[in-house]
């Protein structure tokens, strides 16, 4: 229920945000961050928690995220405006982060080693299930006729938090989940790699900021270039720091060497950024170009939400069914490869979707992309887990969802870069890109200008232009 929870908010503001952009007058660079705010605070904090947690004990910590968590949505639930509402999503991706770190954590301490596989496919499925609750939840929340508005998308969450602790202190309450002895707050000082963790954060940050700068700035600005660059050159800094520290790094060293691991983590990272891109911006499609309200719009996106949540369910069984037989990983291999396959059809097929395509057509296109998403969810990890020495376990699989996440905050993030400069360049005289979100829906009622609705059709398939070779690189470079 606590990681259905947190994986859920990440994608239930997809159908609501043009509705928020409207109603909180919200420019197009700000619609990105109120998405980009959870997920980089998300990232930045999830590689301390299981670390916290060593000290002050596993419950105390996932106690303590689901509240930080609650606040924030309570922060978002009351938002006045655009600048409260992302401070609101900063906070809650704070509480996210140690929320999904925890289960997992406690998911592989409390769970038989021979179980194990089966738990966190399930964890998987759970995470793969939330891509279709989101967008849908959102969209009835969002319905101007419905008797609920978008900011129960936030306040509902509060008695699930609730629920959510009660369930875990009456299922765990006899397990034993101790703090560990050798872990002392002066040892974390001392052996934590929190310079690693500033230069991996600081150089997404500075990334994601040149990206977001560029929709108003150009992409040949100074103001683009300079953080993309400082972004990238910390970037190669952190990885020959990693490599050379004595602490306790971040990235365990066979990160950097072992081929497996290395090609893993690419298509983690490149599988994360299509999906995210494709959630966010298949919802603005059908709401902006088709002109549906948002709880169509979810409902039109169930062959990707649902075929991705449905497909991460054989492909469990597959592997399972294979490994009750042969012990390796060729099974993993298999879905990786067909998964990867199929995403980049799908998202290719894709970028030929515009406003004039058949609804029949559409979904087919949609559906194999998010088929091909589903496998991506779990196999990647077991090939990561299987692949990494056994005491780089437990900073190994930070690393892999420090790299989960970056994925899907850069990806996000270049989406929003990429259809803010193509929507500039393509609207007809009278609009601009930084404010034709907010009248996404009063254009509609005005029976939107065809031009408009085509700008808008040829921007997002710009994105589906950069998503497609991202998953065809990663298929390239898979574990073999």
């Amino acid at each position: 229920m606590a990681l259905f929870l947190a994986t859920t908010d990440a994608t239930i503001v997809s159908t609501i945000l043009p509705t928020i952009t409207t109603q909180l007058s919200a420019s197009s660079s700000q619609y990105t961050w109120v998405s980009v705010t959870y997920m980089l605070t998300q990232t930045a904090f999830q590689p301390l928690y299981g670390k916290v947690s060593d000290l002050v004990g596993r419950m105390v910590v996932l106690y303590s995220s689901i509240l930080v968590f609650a606040v924030g949505n309570a922060v978002c639930g009351a938002a006045r405006n655009i600048q409260w509402l992302i401070v609101g999503r900063a906070v809650a991706g704070i509480g996210a982060g140690g929320i999904v770190s925890l289960v997992w954590t406690i998911t592989a301490e409390i769970v038989e080693a021979d179980s194990q596989a089966k738990w966190s496919q399930a964890l998987s499925v759970t995470w793969a299930c939330s891509a279709i609750a989101g967008p849908i939840l959102g969209g009835v929340f969002s319905e101007d006729s419905g008797p609920l508005s978008w900011r129960w998308a936030f306040f509902l969450n509060l008695p699930i938090c609730a629920a959510s602790s009660i369930a875990l202190r009456c299922s765990l309450s006899g397990v034993n989940l101790a703090r560990s002895v050798d872990v002392t707050w002066t040892k974390l000082r001392k052996t934590f790699d929190f310079l690693g963790l500033v230069l991996f954060m600081g150089a997404s940050s500075c990334v994601v900021i040149g990206l977001n700068v560029s929709s108003d700035a150009g992409w040949t600005s100074p103001a683009t270039l300079c953080p993309i660059v400082i972004g990238l050159l910390v970037f190669i800094m952190a990885g020959i720091y990693e490599v050379r520290t004595n602490e306790d790094a971040l990235f365990p060293t066979s990160v950097f060497t072992d081929r497996t691991i290395v090609s893993i983590l690419v298509v983690v990272f490149l599988h994360n950024f299509a999906f995210n891109a494709g959630t966010f911006y298949l919802a603005l499609f059908f709401q902006a170009v088709d002109g549906l309200s948002p709880l169509q719009a979810g409902i039109r996106m169930l062959p990707y939400s649902l075929g991705s949540s449905l497909a991460s369910m054989p492909a469990a069984w597959f592997i399972g069914y294979w490994q009750n037989r042969r012990q390796d990983l060729v099974a993993q291999k298999i879905i990786i490869s067909t998964g990867l396959a199929l995403s980049t059809i799908g998202f290719g097929l894709m970028i030929s979707l515009s406003e004039r395509t058949g609804m029949v057509t559409r979904a087919m296109y949609v559906l194999i992309a998010g088929i091909g998403i589903g496998f991506l969810f779990h196999a990647p990890y077991q090939v990561f887990i299987r692949a990494l020495r056994r005491k780089d376990t437990a900073s190994g699989t930070s690393a892999f969802f420090l790299v989960r996440f970056t994925g899907a905050t850069v990806g996000l993030t270049l989406a929003g870069a990429v259809f803010d400069s193509r929507l500039g360049q393509t609207l007809p005289p009278g609009f601009q890109a930084s404010t034709v979100l907010q009248l996404v829906r009063s254009l509609q009622l005005a029976n939107l200008h065809s031009r408009t609705v085509h700008a808008l059709s040829l921007s997002i398939q710009t994105i589906w232009m950069v998503c497609c070779p991202c998953l065809g690189a990663a298929l390239l470079v898979r574990p073999v």
